[in-house]
């Protein structure tokens, strides 16, 4: 939904930085399993290739004595997280906090209506535990899509959500988020993903998997009333000497603005508004549902 520059550090950065900060026998076992962390890290890579993450071999839901890397278990690698990331003072956190600040607070997943405040593992690290401190599986997002995200991922190509660093262009340079105005009182708006028909079936599914897994719908939805009503009420008032044309012209200023995301809530919400011959017409004075 919003594209994010991939964070500049190397793939084993994070997990090197934690090492660093453990006693010495904890450090000897990390180090030792570095070379198996590593393997994780270019498999990461080749799948990103594709955008077939899915593939990836998981770990097995609950236990945590699984061995996964090296000598370490799948609770080690989860824990590297909650304590060798989270509960540090240095270094590690120092690395979530600038990945954490390059998202300037909007969440990529929800197009900004989200504030980023935590670090999403794009890869659950309960199913994926040696990419728990990979850079690039760490995404900023609000709590509603970190949460709705879960602890699974699809075993399915085309059900994978779309990925803020690593992507195709198209799902952030192409429309694919539109809307329908609804007439009524007050007015609405309607959102729905609709991906081009060029695009392949996959990505068209998976636009359309995220919009639903997101809850974008109801949650664009949800801004539209601080918009549209201070919108109708310049047209009732300062703008009412606009013709339907030049007030379609006013609306098309938003609706172009390159500055707002392309498949954001508010240009498409604008985008429907001046593509609606009723809207750019109606005075909204009087009767105006019947006009």
């Amino acid at each position: 939904m919003k594209k994010l520059t991939a964070p500049a550090f190397q793939e084993l950065d994070i997990f090197d930085a934690c090492a660093d900060e453990m006693d010495n026998g904890a450090r000897t076992i990390f180090t030792a399993s570095r070379l198996d962390i590593q393997a994780a890290a270019y498999a990461f890579s080749a799948q990103s290739g594709t955008q077939a993450w899915c593939h990836l071999p998981r770990a097995r839901h609950g236990h945590r004595e699984d061995i996964i890397a090296g000598g370490l278990s799948k609770g080690d690698l989860m824990d590297l997280y909650d304590k060798g990331v989270i509960g540090s003072k240095g270094r590690p956190r120092d690395i979530h906090d600038q990945i954490l600040v390059a998202a300037q607070g909007q969440c990529p997943y929800c197009a900004g209506i989200g504030t980023a405040r935590t670090l999403d593992h794009y890869l659950p690290k309960a199913k994926f535990p040696a990419l728990s401190v990979h850079p690039h599986n760490l995404v900023p997002a609000c709590r509603d899509c970190n949460t709705d995200a879960g602890a699974g991922f699809p075993a399915a190509p085309e059900l994978q959500p779309i990925h803020p660093y690593l992507d195709k262009d198209c799902f952030f340079l192409e429309r694919w988020v539109y809307a329908e105005v609804i007439r009524c009182e007050p007015v609405a708006i309607r959102f729905f993903a609709n991906p081009p028909g060029h695009w392949p079936a996959v990505d068209q599914q998976r636009a359309r998997q995220h919009f639903a897994d997101c809850g974008l719908k109801d949650r664009f939805s949800s801004q539209v009333a601080g918009e549209i009503s201070p919108l109708i009420l310049q047209r009732k008032s300062s703008l009412a000497v606009f013709s339907s044309a030049q007030f379609k012209a006013h609306l098309h200023v938003v609706a172009a603005d390159h500055h707002l995301l392309l498949n954001g809530w508010k240009r498409t919400m604008y985008l429907a508004l001046y593509e609606n011959d009723w809207f750019c017409s109606a005075d909204f004075n009087g009767n105006w549902l019947a006009s």
